[in-house]
């Protein structure tokens, strides 16, 4: 097995170029109809419309039975082996095999396409072909709604886009839990409420006065102890130059409403529970204005990336097992060859953001970031954030279920997004409002 997929990894080295020549007819018959290419090649298996249900034995609101569990790995990447297939790694996760030689490794499994969406999802993914159009050079979307805006990129920035955009849920929530964690595997264990109304999403269509509305989201604190009590109500906009993120915070210290800072929330301002390792504009890899980076794409290209993660967040996998020192224990996730593309972010002339340069490796069938390498300040790669997918196929939707960041200096880590103690996120909310958000909102939500 491991002699077939050496040679076949050896035939795709050269990166594909999008088509410029396609239009929606081409949706549902030469790419999917989210907009892959549904062909194999060499370890990419054909596209055969992901998982539309789910497995026989699942309950609603329960965990995820997780549909591959009989797979095994294919082979295991480690320190010793990695030059073997350092054509199909990221540059960040080269530097992860250098920087805990002894314990970080990938398990490698088939590659199983299982992402799907809903049918209402794919005919305006479609219908967006002829009516999604980017704004202020780039830095807004307007005239699409509820799937990728641009299924037929012509233009880097459109695949940023796509990420930002990809559907799960017009209403959503869940409990979420992750930790800071140490080299000496101490941890700060973070758990958070969350509630999200998606406009763009939203089957009805959004009201004219929120067009420039993504979602607005809701977040309160469990833990640590000292953010017990904070939380946050935004509204994340779509064009930040037109108008930044805003909303409002609540301090339990200052026992008031704070009003967020602009600049802070929609750049590279720290996010507060994550001990100097994320900034707000990392969030989901990259949630920020595109409008400070010059964006390339590099190609198109089969990548080891983390997929399918059912068995890290379920809700049977403890914290102890998952959140090991240094990095996530590596047997408790799952890696596959899948074709992605390879974005680069580069700081224009004039800024001077904490990340001069980032690599995005944007997963072809559902177009989430799976990955990100971050270039700091000196040019030297600093850190790597993956994130772990997988399909909600009660919905059917493909989900951006939690991410890791590493920083490679310090050696500690940050998961954050993961549902470890109650189960998959809600992505149909029926209960939630619009009226449940804003800042009289969250001080009822928090109760004081």
């Amino acid at each position: 097995m491991k002699k077939i997929w050496m040679t076949a990894f050896a035939l795709v080295l050269t990166p594909l170029a999008p088509s410029l020549a396609l239009d929606a007819n081409a949706l549902g018959s030469v790419l999917t109809q989210n907009g892959a290419d549904p062909k194999a090649s060499g370890n990419v298996p054909a596209y055969r419309g992901g998982i539309t249900k789910p497995p026989a034995g699942y309950v609603l609101g329960g965990d995820h039975i997780d549909p591959f569990a009989a797979d095994k790995p294919l082979f295991t990447i480690t320190n010793t082996n990695k030059a073997r297939y350092k054509d199909r790694l990221s540059a960040g996760q080269l530097a992860l095999f250098e920087r805990h030689p002894d314990t970080y490794k990938m398990n490698v499994y088939p590659s199983r396409r299982s992402c799907a969406l809903p049918d209402f999802v794919y005919d305006e993914t479609k219908k967006n072909v002829s009516r999604g159009k980017l704004t202020d050079d780039g830095n807004g979307v307007e005239g699409a709604r509820i799937g990728v805006p641009f299924p037929l990129p012509k233009t880097p920035v459109e695949y940023y886009w796509n990420h930002n955009f990809h559907w799960h849920g017009h209403r959503y929530q869940a409990v979420t839990s992750g930790a800071n964690v140490y080299p000496n595997g101490t941890r700060t264990r973070i758990v958070r409420k969350d509630w999200r109304y998606n406009f763009y999403a939203d089957p009805q269509g959004a009201a004219k006065k929120h067009a420039n509305d993504q979602f607005v989201w809701m977040g309160i604190w469990t833990s640590p102890s000292r953010f017990n009590g904070s939380g946050f109500s935004m509204t994340n906009t779509i064009n930040q130059l037109k108008k930044p993120r805003n909303g409002s915070f609540f301090s339990p210290d200052l026992r008031k409403i704070i009003r967020s800072t602009p600049a802070a929330t929609t750049y590279d301002g720290p996010l507060s529970t994550s001990a100097g390792l994320r900034n707000n504009d990392n969030m989901f890899l990259f949630g920020g204005s595109p409008d400070r980076y010059q964006w390339k794409w590099v190609g198109k290209r089969e990548i080891l990336v983390p997929y399918n993660n059912y068995k890290a967040s379920a809700s049977t996998t403890t914290a102890d097992a998952l959140m090991t020192p240094n990095h996530p224990n590596p047997d408790l996730l799952r890696y596959e060859a899948h074709r992605v593309n390879i974005l680069e972010a580069t700081a224009k002339p004039g800024f001077n953001p904490t990340y001069t340069k980032r690599q995005f490796y944007a997963d072809e069938d559902s177009w989430i970031f799976l990955m990100a390498d971050l270039y700091g300040q000196t040019g030297k790669l600093d850190r790597v954030q993956h994130a772990f997918i997988k399909n909600y196929y009660e919905a059917p939707a493909c989900v951006f279920e939690f991410d890791v960041m590493h920083d490679l200096a310090s050696g500690r880590y940050s998961v954050d997004h993961i549902k470890l103690e109650d189960g998959p996120a809600n992505l149909d909310a029926k209960d939630l409002r619009l009226e449940d958000f804003g800042s009289s909102a969250l001080k009822r939500k928090i109760g004081r």
